[in-house]
């Protein structure tokens, strides 16, 4: 049995932004702030709760919300692993343990408002005797418990390939059945390398939501470590579409009327092995929309804090 938790925030400063709540915004936010309690009952049997504390996403607006992040048990039978309850989902599960920094800025369709969690079943495990394929599959109900759950049963499914230590592909399908007419179906497709001293990956997505706005994004990241202490980071997203979210989007929104490039760079500081501080700049520069004009370019001056005691 352990308990852990950890905290991640920012100092900002908005010289420059599409919405005049977010145009010259200065302040300090408490973004996340997570309480976890596993528990190993033997070699085959974990569980874990936990809880997620944040601030509201709006600039200079510090109330506060708590809500369960996960609750969930699972099995082990063998190399395998089912799980049941309120859990991860598949979406960028691989993607986020590779790119490392959620505490800096979420994978690009979590932050685009694709659920991480969901409550339902999942299982994972190798299709080969070494383990280079594996598989992943989740059944997810989208039950109205937690605060990221998805709107409706979603089948979900991946396959994934590591031929060696440093290589990834990951593919990601996904269908999701919604109340109303219309459905929504996922496709991804990611690659990544890992070596001592950087990593990188590119992925693509698609989410086809039929009437709904599309979701159509690429994305590429470089971290690159500078001795034992820090590490320069790089990511650029492309939205081919208007972000669905939009102005909806927490700490980040986007633009709803026009396709845009998101630029992020960072140098992260390990003053130890439990906090890191990194400065760091997010501009999202837009196309011109349907209207003919050109938003407001974003800029965001950060100085991210994290805490991390899992």
């Amino acid at each position: 049995y352990s308990a852990g938790g950890l905290l991640f925030g920012d100092l900002y400063h908005v010289p420059s932004h599409h919405t005049p709540q977010g145009d010259g915004a200065t302040g300090a936010v408490l973004r996340r702030g997570y309480l976890t309690f596993d528990a190993d009952f033997s070699s085959r049997w974990l569980a874990r709760l936990r809880f997620e504390a944040n601030q509201s996403g709006e600039f200079e607006t510090y109330d506060f919300e708590v809500e369960v992040k996960d609750l969930f048990l699972a099995w082990k039978p063998g190399r395998h692993q089912v799980t049941a309850g309120l859990s991860p989902t598949l979406t960028f599960d691989v993607i986020e343990s590779i790119w490392g920094l959620r505490y800096l800025i979420r994978t690009p369709l979590d932050l685009q408002g694709v659920p991480s969690r969901d409550t339902g079943v999942s299982a994972r495990g190798p299709l080969n005797e070494n383990g280079t394929f594996g598989y992943r599959a989740m059944i997810g109900a989208g039950a109205e418990f937690g605060n990221e759950t998805g709107d409706g049963y979603k089948y979900m499914g991946a396959l994934g390939w590591t031929p060696d230590d440093k290589w990834t592909v990951d593919l990601y399908l996904a269908y999701e059945k919604l109340s109303g007419p219309t459905d929504r179906k996922t496709f991804q497709l990611f690659v990544a390398r890992e070596s001592d001293h950087s990593r990188w990956g590119a992925q693509y997505s698609n989410q086809d939501r039929e009437e709904d706005p599309p979701l159509e994004l690429a994305s590429v990241f470089y971290v690159q470590g500078l001795g034992k202490k820090s590490s320069l980071i790089g990511r650029i997203d492309r939205l081919f579409e208007p972000s669905p979210k939009g102005d909806n989007i927490t700490y980040l929104p986007f633009d709803p009327t026009a396709t845009a490039t998101m630029f992020l760079v960072g140098w992260e500081y390990r003053i130890s092995d439990i906090f890191r501080l990194t400065p760091n700049t997010v501009i999202t520069a837009y196309d011109r929309n349907d209207e003919g004009e050109v938003p407001k370019t974003d800029i965001h001056l950060r100085l991210t804090m994290f805490l991390d005691l899992e």
